[in-house]
């Protein structure tokens, strides 16, 4: 009976023990939520990138680096950074450009539509002729089984 008794308490141990780092997996998940992205664009080269990172300057930071790496340009700069939402580049057959963000928390994918909307509008404001968008990038985290993972833009 006492061997019993140890045995059903071992178990309940073991298998509290084993739930401990999903437990603390979603406890940090849920205090790191925030997701940054950061769109850079060289005006001269039309190169642009994108990165997402857990802070604002990180993003920025790599966006930046990605344009100068790929456009060996030197007027990359980052027009856009955004947080836990979609960004957006639009770009008008002038040269002129516009950038936006959106977000909708019921629906997270209807947050392009809303990044697109403001960018081409913020196009159209800097004088840009026949602006459309180009690129669009999605920041945020997701919860799936196995844990929370960054989802990338399906870009």
């Amino acid at each position: 009976m006492l061997a019993n008794r140890l045995q059903k308490t071992f178990f309940a141990a073991a298998t509290a023990l084993s739930i401990l780092p999903g437990l603390a997996q979603v406890a940090q998940a849920e205090s790191n939520s925030d997701v940054y992205g950061a769109i850079a664009y060289s005006r001269s080269t039309k190169v642009y990138t994108s990165a997402t990172a857990s802070s604002r300057q990180e993003a920025e930071r790599s966006a930046l680096y990605n344009c100068q790496r790929q456009s060996r340009a030197k007027d990359c700069s980052v027009p856009l950074w955004f947080k836990n939402a979609w960004g957006a580049l639009a770009v008008g057959s002038n040269g002129a450009y516009g950038t936006g963000w959106g977000y909708d928390t019921n629906h997270p994918t209807r947050g392009r539509a809303i990044a697109g909307r403001y960018a081409l509008q913020t196009c159209k404001n800097y004088g840009g002729v026949s602006c459309r968008v180009i690129f669009a990038r999605e920041a945020r985290y997701q919860t799936i089984d196995n844990g929370t993972v960054l989802v990338p833009a399906n870009n």
